[in-house]
């Protein structure tokens, strides 16, 4: 087990990642070999295993296996299976190139209405690569063509992306805000308090209320700090809990088969 787990430098290294790609195509290659109706059936077992395992490693506890010293048997193989699944997710991540690959490569190929974004998405792949590739090898010309790739043209147009979006979220709170209930008012009510208190003309209306007493709790700060520490908390908190039930339930549907959709139901 050790022997899979531990680290490797130099030829070692590369020896480890190429077996990995020959075990990873063959088991690729039998599962296309499987029968079409034995196929979805197999990889809900693989995906039954895995998950099981995570249970009865988390689950069980030390005391319950009845070893000398008491431990769970399962937690010294975490290392291997956390290794297994970066390989799938990389595997995962290599299938999803070579879609996109697909996708714009067919597109470039028949010259269609705005086949050079496509054209695009080449360059800027097998730019980022190349770049990033040498820039391991201490060159300093890829070095600086890494750093304009990444920190010039990347970052610049997430800053610009979601700066478009932010026109949509005030479009989206606009019409959030119309008072057709008493929610929207509550709403209303509580995200004017919280701006006001977040700008200096907020606390400007409530100025000549007193810092410390009873009256103090009128100014627009506190009642703002008292909004977002409270009941905005709490609803973060009742949020959470329900997405974390939700994906537990997700995560249940999933490990035991039993989830159905467009998907789910496709012939593998």
């Amino acid at each position: 087990m050790t022997f899979l787990t531990m680290p490797r430098h130099g030829w070692q290294l590369v020896a480890f990642i190429m077996g990995v790609l020959v075990v990873g195509a063959m088991a690729l290659w039998f599962l296309t070999m499987v029968p079409a109706r034995h196929r979805k059936n197999l990889v809900a077992v693989i995906t039954f295993i895995g998950g099981l395992y995570y249970s009865l490693e988390f689950l069980i506890p030390p005391a319950a296996w009845h070893l000398h010293p008491t431990r769970n048997p399962l937690t010294d193989m975490r290392p291997l299976v956390g290794q297994i699944v970066q390989i799938i997710w990389s595997f995962a991540l290599f299938l999803g190139i070579w879609n996109l690959f697909q996708l714009h490569g067919r597109a470039v190929g028949k010259r269609g209405p705005g086949w050079y974004n496509s054209a695009a998405f080449f360059v800027a792949f097998f730019g980022i690569l190349i770049s990033g590739l040498m820039k391991n090898a201490n060159n300093h010309a890829a070095d600086s063509m890494f750093t304009i790739l990444f920190t010039g043209f990347l970052t610049s147009l997430d800053a610009t992306m979601f700066s478009l979006i932010a026109f949509y979220i005030v479009s989206a709170a606009f019409r959030a805000f119309r008072i057709r209930s008493t929610e929207s008012v509550l709403m209303m009510a509580a995200a004017a308090i919280i701006m006001l208190a977040l700008v200096p003309v907020g606390v400007v209306l409530t100025n000549w209320l007193p810092d410390t007493g009873f009256l103090s709790i009128f100014r627009l700060e506190k009642i703002g700090y008292w909004l977002l520490i409270w009941p905005n908390m709490a609803v973060q908190r009742a949020i959470a809990f329900g997405v974390a039930v939700g994906a537990l339930a997700m995560g249940l549907r999933i490990w035991l088969n039993l989830e159905r959709g467009s998907y789910f139901d496709r012939q593998l």
